[in-house]
């Protein structure tokens, strides 16, 4: 949403699961393209046969749409596990070759019969990277299908874009017309030289105008004409013959109100994706010749094989290090870690020992012999490189190669030595998780993590911290299926004096209930723990499973979890000590993904004065989750901050209610932060979204009735689908992975928060003394905290001005009787003859900054637009005081009225002849042109409304 902003950097991975994508653009052609094939889809070589295809069809489309720049040169498509091992085709994967990591995945999450449209999940900023493409096999293997959305060749390349540079949708579902400054009706496209005729999808003949809106019904569409005369845009129409190319500044359509240009500040396509790193500063120059096709490498996924690496060092015996440690170990190894991998276990302090070789989790007596090996004594040294030198010993022995396996590196202490083996660590091609430990832990381990692909946690030594169990819970498989992957429902931990209870409730939604588990952690002494369920049937101590060695108690709650709200009481009658509960669950059904919640942020080191943007994705499946109480604890050595997250379109947030919920975290400093992410809804306020919608942009077809029918676009309603289901109560809490903040002054100075919701209106009071309303969120002084001083408002017949010259730009004069805090709303009025007093119609485009007591400046807010139309009628002139009013004039006479009539009567007549001809001739001319094009017959969309962004 925000081009050029400096709020905002390249999501090119989630930072709670930080990625090492292997893909690049080498001399022009991408190599090692990840292609991920779900668990879930049943082996089908024809599959990947369509893969192929798809890909040697996009490639030269590719070439020609970025002006030969950039083509298709190896891709790697990921079977699953599930897949037989006996094809001699398939290799090794590599740690970037994981479903988490693919550019497009193929799976169909609902197990839906019917084939849902392709969509690129993004992360709404223009120019960044998105996350993935996702296909279904319906699509790639049903030809039927495929071809309502074009071919499937262009409609990779469109998505391609969308993933890869950050551009958008020209048309849009929501205003797909529009009038431009000279006061005509205009479909919203790029380029304007796409030409066509507006009709009305019932009647077939001239589309009916709204008195409200001045615009067509919505029973209007754009048909095309059947010869093009522009090559411009995919990212309008990519089906279309004659379309090759990308709007680019000459062919930019800057008028229309599209994702494109909201999201991009009015830039055009191609200079965005121009400046992408692809293409910038000379970067893969134009080739002189056609490349080849693409090449394609078949990839097996593994079990998971991964080795604890856990800290025994003297600094471990402080703080109940030790023992936390055990216990969130042992959570992972009873409850995290899934069937059929293989797990092994090393301590280390300044030697390495062998705790554990590989084993394979085969049932609960193998966690149980794994958990009973986990170290209880602390004492020595540190050194780090040891032990993930012994870490690679132990996964050596499943196939005597690292790549692709795992390591869970944790420790508290400082080694400057550690920086020795990070190279050697990245040549292994093993993949390092790690875990800081305490205020004290080397600052190398983000640089282990970072240069594998592994996620990096902090967890503090707060009495009333749950961190350790939390982060454990975190290192999940990276297979994709999010059925057979532990949900947590809730982490708490209370400090709970001698003689007294705490309760607290957890909600199990309709998604989860199986393989639920209660854990509880102490300290020194066994308290009493009470789970009750919905129907009031109590669970106590004599039900659990109780490890007193480790001070963990656990509750199996037998069969399916009942959905509702369940409550828990910790008792303590003995001496003041920390308890902790975590609960887990697993999906209901293979078919039913659960509700889960993906949390990120926009890098995992900062500087000041830079604020961190949050964010946690809530969904089911791709489906956006609507209505949550969504926070993020960020936990520092000190004390956490409480920071709540937002889905309204208003500041870090990019588009309302899409279940990506964000915020800017700046009141921060110096040091590492632990992100916690807490969901909670209750009382039917949470729903999810029953298309796919939210962060995803779709490629949509053209409407099929009932009968079989092909209609020219969807019909009205089926653009955008905003019905949702309730969910019911829901509890959620995850990790979110770490940051590390730096360069923190001890008065730090933060400027306004950018305005990013700015709208232009014009008020109804009357034709002649029109209003125009400005709008916006109020930012605060500190982004978006407490109250600002003052707006910089401006406005210009150029959008580009107020982006690129805002201070030349005309200044708009606004008076507030006073000003409003943040998150509230500001509108302003101004006279339509201050603005713009000239008569006629013309497009105005507004844009402001605002400031604060020590002139800190924002950065440009979003750019607003109105039509405006302007008449000034002719009034009769006044009499002039010092004189009476002329006397009427006398009738003229006949003869003088024959002089003027002759004359008329000659010439009309000539003159309406004329006319008619020249009429006749163009209309004849117009309907040999506007012909329908011959797209249609073949079942493509001849209206301009395939894509969607929300």
């Amino acid at each position: 949403m925000q081009s050029g902003s400096g709020l905002r950097v390249a999501v090119l991975c989630l930072t709670a699961l930080m990625c090492v994508s292997s893909l690049h653009l080498h001399n022009n052609g991408y190599e090692d393209l990840l292609v991920a094939i779900h668990p879930r889809v049943p082996e089908d070589h024809d599959l990947i046969q369509s893969i192929q295809d798809m890909f040697r069809e996009a490639s030269p489309f590719l070439f020609k749409a970025t002006r030969r720049r950039a083509f298709f040169r190896n891709i790697q498509i990921l079977v699953p596990v599930t897949w037989s091992q006996n094809n001699t085709l398939y290799q090794r994967p590599t740690a970037a070759d994981t479903y988490k990591k693919a550019q497009v995945v193929i799976s169909d999450p609902f197990c839906q019969s019917r084939a849902s449209s392709p969509y690129t999940v993004t992360s709404g900023l223009c120019g960044q990277p998105g996350h993935y493409i996702h296909l279904t096999p319906q699509y790639l293997l049903d030809q039927q299908v495929g071809d309502r959305y074009g071919p499937k060749g262009r409609v990779l390349v469109h998505s391609w874009a969308t993933l890869r540079w950050g551009v958008f949708s020209e048309f849009d579902s929501h205003t797909p017309f529009y009038r431009s400054n000279m006061g005509q009706l205009e479909a919203t496209r790029c380029s304007k030289f796409v030409e066509g005729t507006l009709l009305d999808r019932e009647t077939g003949g001239k589309c009916q105008i709204s008195p409200d809106t001045g615009l067509p019904t919505e029973a209007c569409v754009f048909q095309v004409t059947e010869t093009l005369n522009t090559t411009a845009s995919i990212m309008y129409q990519h089906f279309i013959p004659e379309i090759s190319e990308f709007c680019d500044d000459s062919s930019h359509n800057f008028e229309a109100p599209n994702a494109q240009n909201r999201l991009c500040d009015y830039r055009s396509v191609w200079d965005v994706i121009r400046q992408s790193s692809d293409f910038s500063h000379g970067a893969n120059p134009p080739l002189p010749t056609q490349p080849e096709a693409p090449s394609f490498t078949l990839l097996r996924a593994r079990h998971r094989v991964v080795c604890l690496v856990l800290d025994v060092s003297g600094s471990m015996s402080g703080s109940n290090r030790i023992d936390r440690q055990r216990q969130a170990a042992e959570v992972f190894l009873e409850q995290i870690v899934n069937e059929g991998s293989k797990v092994g276990l090393v301590s280390f302090s300044g030697s390495k020992s062998i705790l554990a070789g590989l084993t394979e989790v085969t049932g609960p007596s193998s966690r149980e012999q794994l958990a009973s090996k986990l170290p209880a004594v602390a004492g020595g040294t540190t050194d780090i490189c040891e032990g993930l030198r012994g870490g690679f010993e132990v996964l050596e022995q499943d196939d005597g190669k690292l790549a692709g396996d795992e390591i869970i590196l944790l420790t508290d202490g400082e080694d400057s030595q550690a920086r020795n083996c990070i190279e050697e660590v990245g040549r292994s091609g093993v993949i390092v998780h790690t875990i800081a430990l305490g205020p004290n832990a080397d600052s190398a381990l983000e640089q282990f993590a970072n240069s594998t692909g592994g996620q990096q946690f902090f967890a503090s030594d707060s009495v009333n911290s749950n961190g350790l169990i939390d982060v454990f819970s975190d290192v999940t498989s990276q297979s994709g299926d999010d059925t057979r992957i532990p949900i947590q429902l809730l982490s708490a931990s209370y400090h709970v004096a001698n003689g007294h209870a705490v309760q607290g409730t957890v909600s199990i939604d309709a998604s989860v209930g199986n393989n639920t588990v209660f854990t509880f952690t102490w300290q020194s002494n066994l308290p009493e723990f009470l789970v009750q369920d919905p129907s009031s049937y109590i669970y106590n101590n004599s039900q659990l499973e109780i490890k007193a060695n480790l001070k963990t108690a656990r509750l199996r709650v037998p069969g399916m979890a009942q959905p509702g709200t369940w409550s828990f009481s910790l008792v303590n009658t003995n001496a003041a000590q920390t308890l902790t509960v975590t609960v887990s669950s697993y999906a209901v059904d293979e078919c039913i993904p659960p509700v889960k919640v993906t949390p990120f942020s926009d890098s995992t080191s900062v500087a000041y004065p830079k604020p961190v943007t949050v964010t946690a994705t809530v969904s089911q499946g791709d489906r956006a989750v609507l209505g949550a109480d969504v926070f993020a604890i960020m936990e520092n050595a000190n004390s956490p901050v409480k920071l709540q997250l937002l889905d309204d379109g208003v500041g870090a947030d990019v588009t309302k209610n899409d279940g990506v919920y964000s915020a800017y975290f700046y009141n921060y400093v110096n040091g590492r932060y632990s992100i916690k992410v807490v969901v909670e809804g209750a009382g039917g306020s949470v729903t999810v979204k029953t298309d796919v919608t939210g962060s995803t942009i779709s490629i949509r077809s053209s409407y099929i009735d009932i009968n079989g029918t092909l209609h020219p676009g969807a019909p009205p309603g089926s653009m955008v689908n905003e019905s949702t289901s309730p969910i019911g109560n829901l509890s959620r809490s995850i990790s979110g992975g770490s940051i590390t903040v730096s360069y923190v002054p001890q008065t730090p100075n933060f400027p306004p928060g950018r305005v990013t919701d700015l709208a232009a209106s014009l008020t109804n009071e009357s034709q002649s003394n029109q209003s125009l309303a400005l709008d916006w969120t109020a930012p605060g002084e500190d982004y978006y905290f407490g109250t600002v001083s003052g707006y910089d408002i401006r406005f210009s017949l150029n959008p580009s001005s107020l982006r690129e010259n805002f201070n030349s730009t005309a200044i708009l004069n606004a008076s507030f009787s006073s000003l409003h805090s943040a998150g509230e709303r500001e509108t302003v009025l101004f006279s339509i003859n201050d603005v713009f007093p000239e008569e006629g119609v013309t497009v105005l485009y507004f844009a402001l900054r605002a400031w604060d007591n020590e002139d800190s400046l924002s950065e440009i807010s979003n750019i607003a637009q109105v039509s405006i139309f302007i008449y000034h009628p002719a009034l009769p002139p006044s009499p002039s005081p010092e004189r009476p009013p002329s006397p009427p004039p006398r009738p003229a006479s006949l003869s003088q009225r024959l002089s003027l009539i002759l004359p008329l009567a000659i010439v009309l007549p000539v003159c309406l002849l004329a006319s008619c001809c020249i009429l006749a001739a163009l209309c004849c001319r117009r309907r040999r042109r506007r012909k329908s094009h011959p797209l249609v017959g073949l079942g493509y969309p001849n209206v301009m409304v395939m894509d969607k962004i929300s």
